[in-house]
């Protein structure tokens, strides 16, 4: 028995725990409970300051918690709710704050904060006043690096909480204010004892003026998940501007990653400029609809299809800011344009119900003062801040009779303020106008060069029935002009340079030759019988000198094969006035023949034709004096032209013009035949 007991003695002590695990033992327990302790007794509050002190060191902006700081770290999501937050602004803003929070609640998972992950059960902003300041070079006083470019990038939230949230925004950079309030709530959409709730942002408030709404809708927050996508429906109101947008954010919440279906529509593309950074057209009402990818800083919109004003657009646009410098590059194209649309790419004001107050202004200006060439000026800092290249093409256009514009083709290019339409082709049924023209906007005031020509585009194809059109033949132009001004109509009202028109060959009713020569007998009696006779056209050539926005007439013939004449005078581009006058010289007699030139006065958009009062009343008196001495006979004499007049030298002056740049082609060169 007394082996057994010593044995049993021997094993239990071998079993017994040691000393020093004992004392490891209580120790640990100790500082737990004193852990525990700690986290249920302790007085926060005392660590508020040196809490605001390192984050004011970490964002290098003041940092306050005014009100009571309460932790709850005993979970597997930690949380803390503090009162009364004011955050300041970076010393670049000169001062201000940035928000200030009335209580400000989080909580965060432990284990995936263990590996590196954030992830936010909760995150509520009560009676949050916050006020965004993005500065003329592209600081953001919402970042602690204020030269971080990168996408906005927020962990996955399941509750998000901000009732009565005032925000502004004052964006330098892109010229706008924004102020709104925003409202948050999920939603209970579900049934059973967990019920899921959708998610709403409501905001609305002003964006320069004008009046915005936001109202965000999303999947329920507490299905959230960093690897799973978001679904999200946008509908946002700015003004005129309309965006729907129903996609999704890949990774929660990394608002770099979009992917969503998206329609734009309101009175004017340009009016984006202010939402998207960039210098963007002016146009008539549109409505566009395609696929937006947003991936970091490059944003996709594909498969566009829509309307702009009354034509069809179709094509994809893709913006690269990687550099903090857009970069525009778009591809569109047109089944069917309405040429009308065309006018709002140089400022004219869009032909429809739906234009702005100032689009109004402007075309009630240009019709007081009979104008054509519109006032609108030129964006010279929208356009210094980005770059772009545009391919556009219409398969067809709609355009009056006398318009005979059949395709139309063009690529823009902005780099680094110089804007360029090069090429630019307008294809007619015969021949094209084309060329180039060039705005440098890098100085004070834009400088404007077009280089434009017209080559074998035919005069018969300006009527609406062609085979009897009075006028036949091929003509050939060209434009060379310099202006200065930041619309297009300053920039006309200044410009120097040429601008010279040739018909070598062509045709022409005898009637209205007749008629070009004040032959009022023959002319007005080929005109009253209806005779459709034609005459030949040798040559004609106008060449215009332009000095600051007026063109003289330096060469002026029409030679016919029964008339001559010779015009001068000028246009004034400025104010768009004509100020001609055309001497027409019969080769042949003629009977009742007034000397006066024909007068063309006006305006380039109604230009009025007469005779120029001079001769023509000597005409008379000798006439009427002629008749009492002679008898009635001797009434017709002052008005008899013998008809000594020669033919131009029309190779010289078509050489001239040749010189001087016009395109004359050699299928000019012979008798255009009528249909």
């Amino acid at each position: 028995m007394r082996e057994v007991s010593s044995g049993v003695t021997e094993a239990a002590r071998k079993r017994r725990i040691p000393r020093w695990a004992w004392w490891t033992s209580g120790v640990g327990g100790a500082v737990v409970i004193g852990v525990v302790l700690f986290a249920l007794f302790f007085d926060w509050n005392l660590l508020r300051g040196p809490i605001a002190a390192e984050a004011s060191r970490v964002s290098h902006r003041p940092v306050r918690i005014d009100g009571d700081l309460k932790v709850h770290p005993l979970s597997w999501t930690p949380s803390a709710s503090v009162r009364r937050v004011f955050v300041g602004n970076p010393a670049w803003t000169h001062g201000g704050r940035l928000a200030e929070i009335g209580e400000l609640d989080i909580s965060i998972r432990l284990l995936p904060l263990l590996t590196g992950h954030v992830d936010l059960p909760l995150l509520g902003l009560r009676q949050a006043d916050i006020s965004l300041v993005r500065d003329a070079g592209g600081r953001e006083n919402w970042r602690v690096d204020p030269n971080n470019r990168t996408p906005l990038k927020l962990p996955p939230i399941e509750h998000f909480v901000m009732p009565d949230g005032r925000v502004r925004l004052v964006d330098l950079k892109r010229n706008m204010i924004l102020t709104g309030q925003v409202q948050t709530r999920e939603t209970n959409v579900g049934t059973g004892a967990h019920p899921a709730g959708a998610f709403e942002l409501v905001g609305e408030g002003t964006i320069n003026s004008d009046r915005f709404t936001l109202h965000l809708t999303g999947g329920p927050l507490i299905n959230v998940r960093r690897d799973r996508p978001y679904a999200f429906d946008a509908d946002l109101h700015a003004g005129a501007t309309h965006i729907v947008a129903h996609g999704v954010l890949p990774k929660p919440f990394d608002f770099g990653q979009v992917d969503t279906a998206l329609t734009v529509s309101g009175d004017n593309f340009a009016n984006l400029a202010d939402m998207t950074d960039l210098a963007l057209p002016e146009t008539p009402p549109y409505s566009l609809t395609g696929r937006f990818i947003r991936d970091g800083k490059v944003y996709h919109f594909r498969d566009v299809t829509g309307r702009v004003g009354e034509s069809d657009v179709e094509g994809r646009f893709m913006v690269n800011d990687t550099t903090g410098r857009p970069d525009l590059k778009a591809d569109l194209r047109s089944r069917r344009l309405n040429y009308k649309d065309l006018g709002s790419l140089v400022g004219a004001p869009p032909p429809s119900a739906r234009i702005t107050p100032l689009q109004i202004a402007e075309a009630a200006k240009l019709k007081a003062e009979n104008r054509i060439l519109p006032d609108a000026t030129l964006n010279v800092g929208r356009v210094r801040k980005m770059d772009a290249r545009l391919n556009y093409s219409a398969e067809a256009v709609t355009a009056p009779d006398n318009l005979p514009l059949r395709q139309v083709k063009l690529t823009l290019t902005l780099d680094h303020g110089v804007m360029s339409f090069d090429p630019i082709s307008f294809i007619m049924p015969k021949g094209e106008l084309s060329g180039k023209i060039r705005v440098d906007a890098r100085g004070a005031t834009p400088r404007s060069d077009i280089d434009l020509r017209v080559i074998h585009v035919h005069l018969e194809d300006f009527f609406k029935k062609p085979d009897q059109a009075p006028l036949n033949g091929a003509f050939e132009a060209r434009a060379v002009l310099h202006g200065v001004g930041d619309s297009v109509h300053k920039a006309a009202a200044t410009a120097d340079g040429t601008v010279t028109v040739v018909v070598p060959r062509g045709t022409i009713r005898q009637a209205f030759a007749e008629l070009m020569g004040v032959n009022v007998a023959n002319g007005l009696g080929l005109l009253f019988s209806k005779d459709q006779r034609d005459t030949g056209v040798r040559c004609a050539v106008a060449d215009f000198h332009a000095v600051h926005g007026v063109l003289r007439a330096k060469t002026f013939v029409i030679d016919t094969d029964v008339v001559a004449a010779v015009g001068q005078g000028d246009i004034n581009l400025g104010d768009e006035t004509l100020n001609l006058t055309i001497q027409g010289h019969p080769k042949k007699f003629r009977l009742f023949h007034i000397h006066t030139p024909i007068s063309v006065t006006g305006h380039l958009k109604s230009p009025k034709f007469g005779l120029k009062p001079g001769n023509a009343p000597l005409q008379l008196a000798a006439a009427a004096a002629l008749g009492v001495a002679l008898g009635p006979v001797a009434v017709v004499l002052p008005f008899v032209d013998a008809g000594l007049n020669h033919d131009a030298d029309c190779v010289a002056l078509v050489s001239q013009a040749q010189q001087k740049g016009a395109p004359v082609s050699p299928a000019t060169t012979t008798p255009a035949k009528k249909k």
